[in-house]
């Protein structure tokens, strides 16, 4: 399945913003790191505008938790939109 056909994909950042601060679109954000993965939630960050953005992404199960943060741990670089054209076993 390809990830953009997850429920609620794509996510929108979370967190305290700064009100000049403008949010980026998914095909603005470009993933920075992956922060962690625990039960069924997948954090990254992402980056837009030398600022940088935090998504906390909650799945089915932890199964699938894992296969999507293998997934955005090698797609470094892309934007959040590009990482829902690439497929993950959910």
């Amino acid at each position: 399945m390809k990830i953009k056909d997850l429920p609620n994909w794509p996510p929108q950042p979370g967190g305290a913003f700064n009100a000049s601060y403008k949010s980026p679109t998914s095909d603005q954000a470009v993933l920075k790191e992956l922060v962690k993965v625990q039960d069924n939630s997948v954090t990254f960050t992402a980056t837009f505008q030398g600022k940088q953005f935090t998504y906390d992404y909650e799945v089915a199960n932890s199964r699938v938790a894992k296969n999507l943060a293998e997934v955005v741990a090698r797609n470094i670089g892309k934007t959040v939109m590009q990482l829902g054209a690439v497929e993950v076993d959910a």
